[in-house]
């Protein structure tokens, strides 16, 4: 009997062992007041102070995607230069992390869970943090870097596995011939146009436009585990309270113009390179589980067996395969297939666009933010500058 009571030691010893001997501890994790302390020496707006804590107080791991949460809460409250600079550091992540990143090989082992890796997001919240900061870009007028952001939005969503959907951001290409246009190249504006036509029905400026408005609304896509070890990535459609916007122009309204479903670009991604990874996982842990149960249910029946008919050998060799059944299920329960569905859950669920002329007497425009059924749930007023040079309005509403 002291031989069966060791078994169940021994499988969370092996365990202990098998789990620790990849896990690696994010060394640059603080503590709550070490992080405080750095948000304050951050200067850190008041309302962004959470967002310096968390980024600092989770350490490296997850240090894009609180950039990325920053930058969206520094938007939201007009905080443009923090916003900059946040996407600044997400973009130069995502152009340097990679598969070669020990943190991402350490997720292919069988023993780790995907989300071990630095977080770098899915395509579309990669495009994402393109796009905004191009917008940044609009808002100083800088177009050329402008354009070359609309322009990385298409080549992060050329990973797509289908290639019919690769590159389809109507509203990166749409922005992109905005800023052709406000370049003087019109042909090349045309072109971006024509192809953002046969995406969505978003009509070229007019020659006396001076004004872009785009508005981010409604809460992006959050990611679910599915599968029976949570193994596949799936998505789950953001909870929205504005689908719709409309500007006051004298007694009637005007409707800015449908240009992106952040949704329907998340879930076109299609399988990832780690979902097959992690169903090699998930298949190894339901064969293992399955081992496991067979040897204790097996072991139990021999051990009941043999002590009803006195068979001491049969009742030890019945035992040691329950013992075996437990350290088997042991192993198996520390295998991780989970997929990483950690989620940049600030990103809007659409993008509206209207070009517009704003003549200088207009310092104030109405705004009117309406749910699916077109009731109207928000108004706000935008000040807009008295200036001759083209600019953008760049508003979010939930």
């Amino acid at each position: 009997m002291k031989a069966g009571f060791s078994f169940p030691l021994s499988a969370s010893l092996l365990v202990c062992l098998l789990s620790g001997c990849t896990a690696t501890s994010d060394p640059t994790r603080t503590t709550l007041d070490s992080a405080d302390k750095l948000a304050s020496e951050q200067k850190a707006p008041d309302g962004l102070k959470p967002y310096y804590q968390r980024l600092y107080w989770e350490g490296e791991t997850g240090a894009t995607l609180n950039r990325m949460r920053l930058a969206s809460a520094a938007i939201e409250q007009k905080l443009w230069e923090d916003a900059e600079h946040a996407l600044d550091d997400v973009i130069r992540d995502i152009e340097t992390l990679g598969p070669a990143d020990p943190r991402s090989r350490e997720a292919l082992s069988t023993f780790e869970a995907e989300d071990i890796k630095r977080f770098k997001g899915e395509p579309y919240e990669r495009s994402m943090a393109y796009l905004l900061r191009g917008l940044l870009y609009l808002k100083n007028r800088e177009w050329e870097n402008a354009r070359a952001c609309f322009k990385s939005v298409q080549l992060q969503d050329a990973t797509k596995n289908d290639p019919a959907l690769r590159g389809n951001w109507a509203s990166a290409t749409w922005l992109e011939g905005w800023c052709d246009w406000n370049l003087g190249e019109t042909s090349a504006a045309q072109e971006c146009w024509q192809r953002t036509a046969k995406l969505r029905k978003i009509p070229s400026p007019a020659p006396e436009d001076n004004t872009l408005i785009v508005a981010l609304l409604g809460f992006g896509p959050t990611k679910i585990p599915t599968g029976n070890f949570g193994e596949q990535l799936s998505y789950r459609k953001g909870d929205s309270q504005s689908t719709q916007a409309q500007l006051k122009i004298g007694t009637s309204f005007v409707s800015l113009l449908f240009a992106e479903d952040i949704f329907d670009q998340a879930k076109s991604r299609g399988l990832r390179g780690m979902d097959v990874v992690n169903q090699g996982k998930a298949g190894t842990r339901a064969v293992t589980e399955t081992v496991g149960d067979t040897l204790i249910y097996g072991g139990s029946g021999a051990t009941i067996a043999g002590s009803t008919a006195g068979d001491k050998t049969a009742t030890v060799a019945g035992l040691g395969a329950v013992a075996a059944g437990i350290l088997t299920k042991s192993v198996a329960s520390s295998i991780k297939p989970k997929a990483d569905t950690r989620s940049w859950d600030l990103l809007p669920a659409a993008i509206l666009l209207l070009p517009i002329h704003i003549s200088p007497a207009d310092r104030n425009l109405e705004f009117q933010f309406l749910d699916p059924n077109g009731k109207i749930v928000a108004e706000r007023k935008v000040e807009v500058r008295n200036d001759p040079q083209p600019q953008l309005i760049l508003i979010t509403q939930r």
